[in-house]
């Protein structure tokens, strides 16, 4: 596992930072990360990986779902001096395409005093799209940040892990943060106080 030589840790990370800090304060906005070339390992996207950068450091811990999970933290140990943790302390947890697990229940939603101390759920999907498409998923988000209502059509989600999420997020403010992004580098982020639902599309456009 080498290290991604084609970026550049303060540039870049500081580009995509704010391109997420736009995303998280404008729930249901597309934001699409610059091309930048990496090779991130199997499981883990390319705008999850840019995610990851962008987010992780040396006092940040992290949680890997699905299969290749070593490969994926010594991925991400080489490219950000974070640390590997279990679900229960992790800070950010990376969540493949299409997975969910009862385990996921154990992240933190964060503790009345404190509920910023809460994990965010960086997920990957196939699409992020403002148009419904495939078996996508159709997102209806309202919220702050939200003039009312955003839809989004994503597909490669569970629909248990939104289940899931709607679940963590019923007693806001505590809750999970959410992170998609897709194989495109397109991303969108659902901040718990966001309130959402989902269903499927009633005509599809492929």
């Amino acid at each position: 596992m080498q290290t991604e030589l084609n970026y550049e840790i303060v540039f870049d990370a500081q580009e995509h930072f704010r391109l997420l800090l736009d995303s998280m304060s404008r729930p249901g906005k597309i934001n699409t990360f610059p091309a930048v070339e990496i090779f991130p390992p199997e499981g883990l996207n390319y705008g999850a990986a840019l995610t990851g950068f962008a987010l992780l450091n040396p006092d940040a811990t992290y949680f890997i779902c699905g299969e290749n999970a070593e490969g994926i933290a010594d991925y991400l140990l080489i490219n950000t001096a974070a640390q590997q943790a279990d679900i229960l302390t992790a800070d950010y947890v990376f969540v493949p395409e299409g997975y969910f697990d009862e385990s996921l229940s154990g992240a933190r939603i964060g503790v009345p005093a404190y509920p910023e101390d809460s994990a965010t759920f960086i997920v990957g999907c196939e699409l992020i799209s403002e148009n419904p498409h495939g078996n996508s998923l159709k997102l209806n988000l309202k919220g702050p940040g939200i003039n009312g209502e955003a839809v989004v059509f994503v597909s490669g989600l569970n629909p248990e892990l939104l289940d899931f999420v709607i679940e963590q997020n019923s007693e806001y403010p505590l809750g999970l943060d959410l992170i998609l992004t897709d194989e495109s580098s397109n991303l969108i982020c659902i901040p718990r106080s966001n309130k959402f639902s989902f269903s499927q599309p009633e005509h599809i456009n492929l």
